[in-house]
């Protein structure tokens, strides 16, 4: 075996140490540095406030005074097209224990309707055309407490609270004679008591599910909501959602020697939300 020269091992100690220095350098790093956490929120609160695009149809069934009750069933594309107004609005704040929500719908809408075969059969109003239009306003509050679950990732909490809904409904009857018909008009508001469950679950930093669903009503009125969606976060304060909901009402109240209102309305169709957290 040859001799090293003089100086010969510190030579070589230096030529080792560069090539494990260059081959440190290309090698990838082993772990990544961590991504920076959120700004804390005081008091351990989250504040959510949701611009909601919703596309619903609408089915209903409407009776005014001593006017028949018409019938109208109208996709969105079509009510899109007579829609007069509309303003959607979610507000929400939530911890580890309680969540809070209000969620405000409110529109009105002119569509066509029709008169069921079975109230013209021996009534006044055979060849009568119908034309219906309804501004109403859905205000939606309630509070909750976190139920126990298994893992961090899903929060479940059970619901009550009240839904108001405000109403006028007008009806009109036209003839095939241009000049004849009839009309009629009534604004009522009522509340009904809800009770319902609201989840969240993370399935993952950016990517999530999240639900909703309630059911109430008193002895002359009902109503449910239900909805359901995945969800995107696109950065620590603003998030997108793509999901269904649906919402139905039903409410009759007799009028003292002027017939009764009568509703019976379904709500129902995409939804596609931006919410800003803060």
């Amino acid at each position: 075996m040859g001799k090293l020269l003089p100086g010969g091992g510190a030579i070589l100690s230096l030529i080792v140490m560069s090539a494990s220095s260059v081959l440190a350098a290309d090698l990838p790093s082993l772990k990544e540095a961590p991504a920076p956490a959120p700004p804390p929120i005081a008091g351990g609160w989250v504040f959510e406030a949701t611009l909601d695009g919703w596309a619903p149809s609408s089915i209903a069934n409407v009776g005014v005074r001593r006017l028949p009750t018409v019938s109208s069933d109208v996709g969105f594309f079509t009510l899109l097209r007579h829609l007069n107004g509309v303003v959607p609005l979610t507000l929400t704040a939530k911890n580890e224990n309680f969540i809070l929500g209000l969620d405000l719908y409110w529109s009105a809408v002119s569509a066509g309707a029709h008169i069921p075969a079975s109230n013209t059969a021996l009534g006044p109003y055979g060849g009568l055309g119908a034309n219906l239009r309804l501004s109403e306003t859905f205000l939606t509050g309630f509070g909750g407490v976190r139920l126990p679950t298994q893992g961090s990732d899903l929060s479940v909490y059970a619901i009550a609270g009240a839904r108001f809904v405000d109403l006028t409904a007008t009806l009109g009857l036209d003839a095939a004679i241009p000049g004849i018909g009839v009309s009629g008009s009534q604004t009522k508001d009522w509340a009904d008591p809800i009770v319902g469950l609201a989840a969240h679950y993370t399935l993952n930093d950016k990517w999530f599910l999240t639900g909703e669903a309630d059911i109430g009503g008193v002895a002359n009125s009902a109503t449910w909501q239900t909805f359901a969606a995945v969800g995107y976060n696109w950065s620590q304060s603003v998030a997108l959602t793509v999901g269904f909901r649906a919402l139905y009402v039903d409410y009759t109240e007799a009028v003292k020697q002027n017939g009764s209102f009568r509703l019976q309305q379904t709500l129902l169709g995409p939804q596609l939300t931006v919410s800003y957290l803060f």
